[in-house]
């Protein structure tokens, strides 16, 4: 792709900070009660763990005053600040600001810093821990770890989605064992963020909608070490209005597709799993959180087999679309998605989409309903259990995926 420049302000305002060990990259939406808070966190985390290493703060900000990065500067005790504002996003879209954008602009910005370590922090997940920088920073500095993601401690049956999707499906086909694969916050090598701004990944769908899921998988492609950072407890944003669960099961399925079709030399052939590399202690899940109903959700599920069975029938092959309905006309609280059926049904989804049985976004939101029936067989098979079996089931499913790899490769061919 085009080089995008950073600003000509930017670029001055770095080259007067002179290079920097390790650049902080954080995205903002204007002033808030909290960023000195969050500044602060971050400058303690460096002083204590990091001290002997340089740093600059980038802050790319939605709005257009400076007024958070006063407030940044508050916190960080004069440690340099660089404000990037969104008109250097690569679509210039003064609506929003794309999280692919972000990470565009602070991996360049942290290149032009000559950065041994970038890392990207999340400014509006309030509580940021001191531990957190250092925690991804360090195994880059001194692991020669060139890509290390975020692990959170989290509650049993938040991210359900990423539980029965896409730790799944990435484990079964990529053979990769990661415990939460998303880089939302993550921490790379110079060497990494060259090859990362060098694809052309950016200004395309799976850019727009899949770069936390592209990014893992791009480096251990490109043979980049990948690792995982346990961070602990993540605080929790003020939660926007829910968005609708097709869009949302299909942004994901959609993402983790085109990674299949995009990476195919890397898994086609790949036998078997290995773990990836860990830096901490595995968080347990708590027992809290948000109540999950497990007969609601069948209840999406069952209606979806009533309104989408002529799309499932170009979709699922004979066999599974039988083992499916007869789960729907079972007894409720007695017929289940099993393991192995669910593994059969994502499958069947990503050969359609493949094979372009249909307008691709029908196609992956259509499997919503799916993935219901899939969580609630999850919840009724371990609410009565202790919170750690949510894992072990997760850690089954996984295993269940790369044992049934075959089913996929022997139509994939």
């Amino acid at each position: 792709m085009d080089a995008i420049d950073l600003p000509e302000d930017v670029i001055v305002q770095l080259a007067r900070i002179g290079a920097a060990d390790v650049a902080v990259g954080l995205v903002t939406a204007g002033p808030g009660p909290a960023l000195a808070d969050v500044a602060a966190a971050i400058k303690a985390g460096l002083d204590a763990r990091l001290s002997g290493q340089s740093a600059v703060l980038i802050q790319v900000d939605r709005a257009a005053s400076d007024e958070a990065a006063a407030q940044l500067a508050l916190g960080l005790g004069g440690l340099p600040v660089v404000r990037v504002p969104h008109a250097t996003a690569l679509d210039g879209d003064d609506d929003a600001l794309e999280w692919s954008d972000a990470v565009h602009t602070v991996l360049r910005a942290g290149q032009a810093a000559q950065a041994r370590a970038i890392l990207m922090l999340n400014a509006e997940a309030p509580g940021t821990p001191p531990e957190w920088p250092a925690g991804l920073a360090e195994p880059v500095l001194k692991d020669d770890c060139g890509l290390v993601l975020g692990m959170y401690q989290r509650n049993r049956y938040d991210g359900t989605l990423t539980q029965s999707l896409v730790i799944p499906f990435i484990w079964g086909l990529f053979g990769q064992q990661f415990r939460q694969p998303m880089a939302d916050e993550f921490a790379c090598s110079a060497e990494a963020a060259s090859f990362f701004l060098a694809q052309d990944v950016w200004t395309t769908d799976l850019g727009r909608q899949g770069l936390p899921f592209w990014l893992p998988l791009a480096a251990i492609d490109h043979g980049v070490p990948v690792g995982q950072a346990v961070l602990g407890r993540r605080g929790a944003a003020a939660a926007p209005r829910p968005a609708p669960l097709g869009p949302t099961v299909g942004r994901v399925a959609g993402a983790l597709f085109s990674l299949a079709e995009r990476f195919e030399s890397l898994w086609l052939d790949r036998r078997g799993s290995e773990p990836v590399r860990i830096f901490g202690a595995l968080p347990e899940p708590s027992a809290g959180g948000a109540g999950v109903d497990p007969e609601r959700m069948q209840v999406g599920f069952r209606q979806g087999v009533r309104d989408l069975l002529p799309i499932w029938e170009r979709i699922l092959a004979p066999e599974t679309l039988g083992d499916v309905l007869a789960v729907s006309e079972g007894e409720s609280g007695a017929a289940v998605l099993t393991d192995r059926l669910w593994a059969r049904i994502v499958f069947d989804f990503l050969l359609a989409y493949r094979a372009r049985v249909m307008y691709r976004t029908h196609l992956v939101q259509s499997l919503a309903p799916l993935y219901l029936g899939r969580v609630a067989a999850l919840v009724r098979q371990t609410r009565a259990q202790p919170a750690a079996a949510v894992v072990e089931a997760m850690e089954r499913l996984g295993r269940v995926f790369e044992e049934e790899k075959p089913y996929l490769t022997d139509r994939w061919r």
